[in-house]
């Protein structure tokens, strides 16, 4: 979905610093997120990528800069009143809790917003079938795939309008992989907004709306994911030089 001029961005990051411990790690970052897009955020490791997911998400505070979330200033909210307002980050490696069963799990994240789980269950299962005849069993039984799905699924239970993901795909297979970019297709069209850094670029960058290059902590490169994929930096930078015919 592309913006038009009368569209209010959804979230919108304006010069945004990070450090830790003094060093910087993001630099004067700033960028726009519409309603109903898939938004990832591409780069080398340590570009900052999960920097900007954690300050947006209220687990680490900006030196300068703002984060305005429906017009809100959330850059100085604490996780769980991000979390109230729709914003849900969902952490690389995120883990299940496996003695739990999958229902367990899945109620788990709606622990700070009880209102209206059982629509959001239905999302869970409907974006998610093969997870319906498994909820009574132990979350530490499944599949790494399905691990994942209950992960992101907690994320939903929690009312995510905007999910915040960070390396969903992390050592998952090419089939996986496809299930879940299918997955983040069909949650947009329901109304949720995603922003997604990770290392499987050409997956990532093959179903975004818009996508962002970050290098050194700075967007470098920002455009439709498709159109971004085939720019020479970009490549040079990701995947390093090509080779000469």
């Amino acid at each position: 979905m592309s913006p038009t001029d009368t569209d209010q961005p959804l979230l919108s990051v304006r010069h945004l610093s990070v450090s830790y411990q003094e060093t910087p790690v993001v630099s004067d970052a700033t960028f726009n997120v519409w309603p109903h897009q898939i938004v990832a955020m591409v780069g080398p490791n340590g570009a900052g990528k999960t920097t900007i997911l954690k300050a947006v998400s209220g687990l680490i505070r900006p030196v300068r800069g703002q984060i305005l979330y429906e017009n809100i200033p959330i850059h100085s909210m604490d996780m769980a009143d991000v979390v109230s307002l729709g914003v849900v980050y969902v952490p690389e490696g995120m883990k299940v809790f496996p003695d739990m069963s999958v229902r367990e799990n899945l109620e788990v994240g709606a622990y700070l917003n009880r209102a209206h789980i059982s629509e959001r269950l239905r999302l869970v299962l409907c974006l998610f079938p093969e997870l319906t005849s498994r909820m009574d069993a132990p979350a530490g039984a499944l599949s790494g795939g399905e691990k994942r799905m209950v992960t992101l699924g907690r994320g939903l239970m929690a009312g995510a309008r905007l999910l915040l993901l960070d390396d969903p795909f992390l050592g998952l297979s090419p089939k996986v992989v496809q299930r879940f970019c299918n997955a983040f297709q069909k949650l947009r069209k329901s109304g949720i907004t995603l922003l997604i850094a990770g290392q499987h670029v050409r997956r990532i960058l093959r179903v975004a709306d818009l996508a962002f290059l970050i290098e050194d902590g700075s967007i470098t490169l920002q455009g439709p994911g498709p159109d971004i994929l085939q720019n020479q930096h970009l490549r040079r930078v990701l995947f390093g030089p090509v080779p000469a015919p």
